[in-house]
């Protein structure tokens, strides 16, 4: 292992890490305070493979709900998508970056490279599950609630291993292949399709999620059930299996020095409608042109995930389910639908806005735009082209309404994606969902899409950091959901009044349409955030330094 590479690995990702955990530990103590108010005796009422495969236990106490929420689902979504970054830019990254040829130019083998690289991800996701694991034992200790029989320490191990794994596989793909987009859709995808698989997957049939690396995570209940040693060696085996498969491809192949372009331009200038928009300007393509190329691997990922994996797939998934998700929603209490984004098992309508619009499908949406509007202004100012390119004769306000354009695109792309798939995967499988209502989530998505890639194209035009535009967004994201959501379940729905999600969510659309002021707020709210942020972009000097 080389020591300096080691030490400069460790300012990598850690501002994420922190974001993560501090937004967790918000949404703990909303969700301490939330859950107190609950009458629990509910959720015993409920049939034991429910009450297993949501990990609640007779009598459960209030804190142990917000665990099991908070830190068991979407704070362990958050805290192992951290990962998938770290890993991803560990070597395909700095490849992308053009740093790699430089650092293994000195006397440095490849090998020691990546296991350096390794070390530090693994370094920072202990620490990280650390932090985690404080906050987990304070926060009820400062609120006066008592924990129960809650594994606090059982749980955060397992969700470190399971970073871990997944921040491995990251890194292994984009060693193996010097992609790194690739490295984190392939990993995400591994996440998200896990995440849903060990909780889908044991209502068709018993045991058929232990193949999962999520359902070695969470599969054992281990908030519940405490460590399971076979869990952890399968995350932790895995993980050194792939870091050792990905140092091996890495020994041989050659570096990636050059981009391998962009097909997808391509097919789009053939098409007469944007020819013009996407013609070529003297040399090279038009700032347009180069924006959409930009981010194809990522819209590719996302757009086979949530249009053909979800959209398309979870109607046949409903209804292979048939009569079990019937019994299922018949004893379902609402409290617990609503703090995933509401919904219902009993129709398609509600059971897809649950599994599908609730919050997966806001997920990718907000990844797409936030990445979109961060790489087009601070991305550009990190890899110090963007006084490059206003050193041609193209103004700041080109550039800057290009970069709204191409975020608006994407988020557009991936929204109509999402509604053809749906609407063929209801067709084909024999459900049905109103298509009016079903062109009303998608626009509101659409619209979510835009006020989030607004925000960080904010927050890029006033910083010129990438990483200060992403994180805050991806911190806002998260309190403004659960924030709603918590309240949604405490009965409290107006008072969310100030979330972007409480338009998004109201209704739901799928099941119920729209109101006026939906489209409204976050057509208004894009406007206001993307209009505050051209004088910010166009006043304040190009960071020449990375950053």
């Amino acid at each position: 292992m080389n020591v300096p590479v080691y030490r400069r690995a460790l300012g990598v990702g850690w501002k994420g890490l922190l974001i993560t955990a501090g937004s967790v530990a918000l949404m703990l103590v909303l969700g301490l305070s939330v859950y107190g108010s609950f009458d629990l005796s509910i959720y015993d009422s409920l049939p034991e493979a429910l009450r297993a495969l949501v990990g609640i236990p007779t009598h459960a106490d209030p804190a142990l709900m917000a665990y099991n929420e908070m830190l068991a689902a979407i704070g362990a979504l958050a805290f192992v998508g951290v990962a998938i970054a770290i890993g991803a830019q560990a070597v395909a990254g700095e490849e992308s970056d053009r740093t790699l040829a430089l650092t293994l130019a000195n006397p440095l083998t490849r090998v020691s490279y990546v296991l350096s690289r390794a070390a530090a991800l693994v370094t920072l996701l202990i620490g990280g599950g650390l932090l985690l694991w404080a906050i987990a034992e304070a926060a009820p200790r400062v609120m006066g609630i008592e924990v129960g029989q809650a594994h606090l320490f059982a749980l955060v191990l397992h969700l470190t291993c399971a970073a871990i794994f997944h921040g491995i596989l990251a890194l292994s793909i984009g060693a193996a292949i010097g992609g790194k987009g690739v490295a984190e859709g392939v990993a995400s995808g591994v996440m998200v399709l896990g995440w849903l698989g060990s909780s889908l997957l044991p209502m068709w049939r018993e045991g058929s999620a232990e193949w999962l690396p999520w359902n070695w995570f969470n599969g054992s209940q281990p908030l519940v059930n405490g460590v399971s040693v076979k869990d952890i060696a399968l995350l932790l085996g895995g993980a050194l299996v792939l870091l050792i498969l990905g140092t091996t491809v890495f020994r041989s192949r050659e570096l990636r020095l050059l981009d391998p372009g962009s097909n997808l331009v391509s097919r789009l200038r053939e098409m007469p409608a944007l020819a013009k928009i996407l013609a070529p300007t003297g040399k090279g393509s038009s700032l347009l042109g180069l924006r959409l190329a930009a981010q194809q691997v990522l819209v590719g990922y996302v757009v086979f995930i949530l249009a053909v994996v979800m959209g398309f797939g979870m109607p046949f998934m409903y209804r292979a389910m048939g009569s079990t998700i019937g019994d299922f929603s018949a004893s379902f209490p609402q409290t617990m639908l609503d703090m995933f984004g509401g919904g219902s098992l009993a129709t398609i309508a509600g059971f897809m806005h649950l599994e599908v619009f609730g919050i997966v499908a806001p997920a990718a949406v907000i990844v797409v735009a936030a990445v979109a509007a961060s790489s087009g202004i601070a991305g550009e100012e990190r890899f110090r082209r963007m006084s490059l390119l206003l050193a041609q004769p193209i103004s700041r306000a080109r550039t800057y309404w290009t970069v709204v354009a191409a975020m608006a695109l994407y988020v557009m792309f991936v929204s109509v994606a999402l509604f053809l798939g749906t609407w063929a995967g209801t067709v084909v499988s024999g459900q049905s969902i109103q298509l009016n209502d079903l062109f009303h989530a998608v626009l509101l998505l659409t619209l979510l899409g835009w006020f989030f890639g607004a925000l960080t194209l904010l927050v890029a035009a006033a910083t010129g950091r990438s990483s200060s535009a992403v994180w805050s967004t991806t911190a806002i994201a998260v309190a403004t959901y659960f924030g709603y959501t918590l309240l949604l379940a405490a009965g409290h729905e107006g008072a969310g009044w100030w979330s972007p999600f409480r338009p998004y969510l109201y209704g739901p659309p799928l099941m119920e349409g729209m109101e006026w002021w939906q489209p409204v707020w976050l057509a208004l709210g894009t406007v206001v955030l993307v209009v505050a942020g051209w004088p910010l972009f166009a006043r304040r000097d190009i960071r020449i330094s990375a950053g």
